[in-house]
């Protein structure tokens, strides 16, 4: 397995883009507060299964006080995620119109990184913001 953490952002893109599409297809087809919990349940399972094989491999599963509520936190963001995007697809989001979903997360998650965690913000780190904000809105202007 990579030990990349470049190699793992890019893996944890793959599977958020088959995220997308899987909820985008399946959106129609579900109730929001179902497909939501299915995605979890498996969701639960796959990980399940990692933490086992990871245990079986000699790794330490740890979980410290101060993480589990930050843990818990980001479960009830995954949750928003699950049924919000739901019923964004169910009612028409088209899934090239899903930069909206990342767009917003990605400005959000900035504004923390440089805010409360102090972050460097440097002048590359802003033209590569603007570029993104840009790239979204040209998208988005295409897509209507």
């Amino acid at each position: 397995m990579p030990a990349s953490p470049i190699a793992f952002a890019l893996l944890s893109g793959i599977c958020a883009a088959l995220y997308t599409v899987g909820v985008k297809v399946g959106a129609p087809h579900v109730h929001a507060a179902l497909g939501a919990m299915i995605i979890t349940g498996v969701a639960f399972v796959v990980n399940l299964v990692a933490l086992v094989l990871m245990r079986a491999g000699g790794h330490d599963i740890v979980l410290r006080p101060e993480a589990y509520w930050l843990l818990v936190l980001a479960g009830v963001g995954a949750a928003g995620v699950d049924v919000f995007s739901l019923l964004a697809y169910e009612r028409g989001l088209r899934i090239t119109s899903s930069f909206i979903i990342g767009g917003t997360s990605t400005a959000l998650v900035l504004i923390v990184g440089f805010l409360v965690l102090q972050e460097p913000l440097t002048v590359v780190r802003v033209l590569a913001i603007a570029l993104i904000a840009t790239g979204i809105l040209l998208l988005q202007t295409q897509g209507a």
